[in-house]
């Protein structure tokens, strides 16, 4: 019997495209397609084991040009190790899920005529796409559920940017 849930142990990839998110970065707010992907491995959910499962993101980036030439890239970080999402059925007939993907991620600040940059982000990314209709998704959207602050490692108390929106669509983008 199919529970709809995908098979534990499996690490499934999806696509990522966010077209016009919204950061600030040295007091400047910027608009920034980002493009990459994630991928997270299927793992047993403990809490609700027939209507959920855990997904641990096993690699995330993506990746996009600023205004002013430089690139800046968001990628997973070793930090969280723990860190882990969910995929949880919240309808039975047609199915339905809500996805939680929840990555550690660091922000790379790198370009012409600069230092590169690289700041880790206060708390995990979070991301929530809810009326999914199957997992792996195809092109379903993604909103930010908290913008996130990044600080330079060796001075935390220091942001040089905020992620504040990320609408993003995973899966055949």
């Amino acid at each position: 019997m199919s529970t709809g849930l995908p098979p534990i142990g499996s690490e499934i990839p999806r696509s990522m495209l966010a077209v016009g998110a919204t950061l600030e970065i040295d007091g400047a707010t910027v608009q920034v397609d980002l493009r990459g992907g994630i991928e997270q491995r299927v793992d047993v959910d403990p809490d609700a084991p027939h209507n959920s499962v855990t997904l641990r993101p096993v690699g995330f980036q993506v990746t996009g040009e600023l205004p002013d030439g430089r690139t800046v890239t968001l990628a997973q970080s070793d930090a969280g190790a723990d860190s882990a999402g969910a995929l949880r059925i919240t309808q039975h007939l047609p199915l339905k899920y809500e996805l939680l993907d929840v990555v550690p991620v660091t922000l790379t600040l790198s370009g012409p005529d600069r230092e590169d940059v690289v700041a880790a982000a206060e708390r995990p990314l979070v991301l929530v796409t809810e009326d999914v209709t199957q997992f792996p998704t195809r092109g379903d959207l993604s909103s930010l559920e908290a913008p996130v602050a990044f600080a330079v490692t060796d001075a935390p108390a220091t942001v040089v940017a905020r992620l504040v929106t990320f609408p993003v669509q995973s899966g055949g983008v």
